[in-house]
């Protein structure tokens, strides 16, 4: 019988030990002191009598764990499997997905937890009103119409995006687990820089700079067109409001939902919008002042008008 170590599982250090992670059936335990020496030992495909006797009784522990897998059995063929369907992905990915990937026995929080104060508060800094949705002046109203010519542009016209619109583009696409960061390059009303959206109050906080054409068609994976754009709303979202690895898939959701929003809004409003997640986190990052321990970047509304 030949074994190799598992190609669907994943070792890390925890509190000063080493825990194995076998994410296709989620399980995970703690490694014994000699485990290393047996499974550097099957890191290729070896028979299971090749390894020196002092270790027998390790690998016996491991195979009846899948840590190691027997060559032709069930777990191989699983595993297999695995890696003709996610190759292409890299490691990172496949254990991401089946590590979160939820099974009968999952359980649910049935109660909401209190987390802290919202990152994106910025009291100590000058506020700016909007003009509610309401006031902004709106091309088409029927959904129908806006669903039919709803599509993304790459090619804005020179004039200002009116502040009306802006306020009414922020105000359907706010979402408590989604922070809006529009840096603004040509908004009627409005100095140039970063501004950080206030869903609860409807309000902006200049919170950075002026960005120059150059730094923002970086920070948007070098996308030459985002450079003729009156802003771009840059999505993050705030690690504590999902409670489980799951959540970071809930994050991306619900980014995709709010930009959503903002695309009908801007069809509606007679604008041209397209979302971008082709960005260099570090740089947007820098660009919007987050911190992404706490903080993910997830992309970005690149908005202008016709």
């Amino acid at each position: 019988m030949r074994l190799r170590v598992s190609a669907c599982g994943a070792a890390f250090v925890v509190d000063g030990q080493v825990v194995w992670d076998d994410y296709l059936d989620h399980r995970q335990f703690v490694l014994g002191d000699d485990a290393d020496v047996a499974m550097r030992w099957f890191l290729r495909w070896r028979d299971r009598e090749s390894v020196p006797e002092r270790h027998r009784h390790t690998v016996a522990a491991l195979l009846a764990n899948d840590v190691l897998v027997a060559e032709g059995s069930q777990r191989d063929a699983q595993e297999r499997a695995v890696l003709h369907a996610w190759g292409r992905w890299g490691p990172i990915a496949r254990a991401y997905h089946f590590a979160t990937r939820t099974t009968r026995g999952s359980r649910f929080p049935a109660e909401s937890a209190e987390g802290p104060e919202p990152v994106g508060t910025f009291r100590d800094t000058e506020r700016i009103p909007l003009p509610s949705a309401e006031q902004a002046q709106w091309r088409h109203r029927d959904l129908l119409d806006v669903l039919r010519q709803n599509q993304s542009h790459r090619e804005f016209g020179p004039e200002a995006v009116p502040l009306s619109s802006l306020g009414a583009l922020l105000q359907v696409s706010s979402e408590h687990s989604t922070e809006l960061y529009p840096v603004v390059q040509n908004v009627e009303g409005l100095k140039p820089g970063v501004y950080h959206y206030d869903g609860h109050t409807h309000e902006l906080a200049m919170v950075g700079d002026p960005v120059n054409g150059p730094d923002l068609v970086a920070a948007c994976g070098d996308q030459p067109w985002v450079a003729a754009a009156g802003l771009v709303v840059f999505y993050t979202s705030v690690l504590w409001r999902h409670d489980s690895a799951r959540g970071y898939r809930t994050l991306q959701l619900d980014a995709g939902h709010r930009n959503q929003n903002l695309s009908l809004a801007a069809t509606g409003l007679g604008l041209r919008t397209a979302f971008t997640s082709t960005i260099r986190d570090e740089l947007v990052e820098e660009l919007i002042g987050c911190d992404p321990t706490t903080e993910l970047a997830i992309g970005g509304a690149v908005v202008g008008t016709a």
